[in-house]
């Protein structure tokens, strides 16, 4: 592990960063145990701001600190996603629709970036890359639908989605051809200021990928069954 020296930011909210994207990317896997000794020697820095970090990691619903004191990786089941899901199939539809109404032009050319992006690195094999492209995407759309209430609830459980999606299997390069068809239809309608369009296609698009999802992972906990 690096050391943490960025400008402008405390040790607590780099160690946070730091163990967010460790948990999101797989390298602190679902159910482990995170030892605050093991990090501070790691990360050559005191226990307090990984307490700090992690009593923030577990409001967001990444780690289970046990009454014991032990502090483990969150282990997200089908379910889990789910409800998830219920969530983002009616948040992200409606940020799409403001976005449509209120981007910017300087938005609007963001939105267009990710899009470029996604479709010039779809079929390579770096899957984190794709996935935080995929990511960038989707809060630029939430960011111009210029709701500081919106933005703030799909935020909070943007990092916990993308954790659940990998923990329960791994991204499908099929499916992000698709997806990137999709994208590029959203941008379309949010370009024109579709409003209504631009819901429409944003629904169609996570209801996609939810079934995508759980076809996947029925497929998945099949082959683990044999």
């Amino acid at each position: 592990m690096a050391r943490l020296i960025q400008k402008g930011k405390t040790l607590k909210e780099q160690v946070y960063a730091y163990l967010k994207d460790e948990i999101i990317v797989g390298n602190l896997k679902p159910g482990e145990r995170l030892i605050e000794g093991k990090i501070a020697e790691e990360l050559h820095i005191s226990r307090s701001p990984i307490r700090e970090a992690i009593r923030m990691l577990e409001k967001d619903g990444l780690l289970h600190v046990h009454p014991s004191g032990g502090v483990n990786v969150v282990k997200p089941s089908i379910d889990d996603f789910r409800l998830l899901y219920e969530c983002r199939v009616e948040m992200e539809p409606l940020a799409a629709f403001y976005a449509a109404k209120r981007r910017t032009e300087e938005q609007l050319e963001q939105i267009q970036l990710n899009l470029e992006q996604m479709a010039a690195r779809s079929s390579q094999a770096n899957k984190k890359m794709i996935h935080e492209i995929n990511v960038n995407f989707h809060e630029s759309i939430v960011k111009a639908s210029g709701n500081p209430f919106l933005i703030s609830l799909i935020t909070q459980f943007r990092g916990i989605n993308s954790f659940y999606r990998q923990s329960i299997l791994d991204e499908n390069p099929h499916h992000m051809n698709h997806a990137l068809h999709e994208h590029q239809i959203i941008y379309e309608f949010i370009l024109n200021q579709d409003s209504n369009k631009a819901h429409e296609w944003m629904k169609k698009h996570i209801e996609n990928d939810f079934q995508i999802f759980m076809k996947q992972s029925h497929i998945t906990a099949g082959e683990s069954d044999e």
